[in-house]
Formats: C-alpha cells, structure tokens, sequence
C-alpha cells in the first residue's frame, strides 16, 4: 500500500478583495508520504509569484482560464503549482475546455485550488502580483484535500 499524501482538514482557503494575499482561517491536518503535519491559520499570507517548481507563472490573457493549485511542504511552507491555460469564449464568457491541473512533485500536499478566468477587458493576469479583484478577472478558490480529476468551479 502506498503511503498518502493529502490534507485532512479544509484550511477554508480565502483569496478575495484587492489584495495579492491568501488566509486561511483554520488549522490544516495533512500528511506527506504517511507523515502527519499541521499548519496553523494563515493571516495575510505573501502568495508566492513563482511555481514551486522555481518557474515564472505564465500569464493568464484576455478571455482565458487557468488553474493553480496551493500545496504545503513538511515545513509548512506553501507553494503553489500552475496547471495549464486554456480558452474562454469571448461572447458568453464560458471556458470552451477547463484547464488540467499540474502534477505536484513528491513532498507537497495539496490544500486547495484558484481558478483563474477572464474576459475580454482583462489586463494579462500574473498570479501573486495582480489583485484577486482586477477589472475583468474571477478568481474562484476551491479547498480540497486531494485533487480532484478536473477543476470544478462550485
């Protein structure tokens, strides 16, 4: 039997308002590879403005959606990992294809997941250093305690 590497506890995950920051309101139970860990309550937590792989995030363009996903390490450290962008129909604002979620590498437990739309009067979006509410952008958050098989956005 492998060992699991999951959370257990929704930290109830926000990212609203105008503002760059992330909170989590409650405790978050997880566990890496069998381990067991916490993390304590987020309040204006710095939301990381590159992947945990070390890479810049991509951009997310006018009438596009994108999918990040926020994971923490044995330290508590969060990281977030970009999935892929895919298009938005410019008339009814519907994503033609959700975006796929990136594959976590070893050591990260997933906690939850932003997706990323906008419309046609968005500036490019860059996760981590636009305001959740930019003109044009909908940034939906989703805590989960494994990944799903596809974004869902309720």
């Amino acid at each position: 039997m492998e060992p699991l590497t999951r959370s257990y506890s929704s930290g109830l995950l926000t990212t609203i308002g105008a503002e760059t920051l992330h909170d989590t309101t409650e405790v978050i139970n997880y566990e890496i590879d069998g381990k067991m860990y916490r993390k304590t309550a987020i309040t204006n937590g710095v939301t990381p403005t590159s992947d945990g792989n070390g890479d810049a995030f991509t951009a997310i363009g006018a009438d596009k959606i994108g999918v990040f996903v926020w994971a923490l390490d044995a330290s508590g450290a969060v990281a977030v990992f970009q999935g892929e962008i895919e298009d938005v129909d410019g008339d009814s604002d519907v994503a033609e294809i959700y975006p796929q979620f990136p594959a976590l590498p070893a050591g990260y437990a997933p906690f939850g997941y932003t997706i990323i739309q906008t419309t046609g009067a968005a500036s490019p979006f860059d996760f981590g250093t636009d305001n959740w509410n930019a003109t044009g952008v909908t940034a939906t958050t989703v805590n989960i305690g494994t990944i799903p098989s596809r974004p869902q956005n309720s």
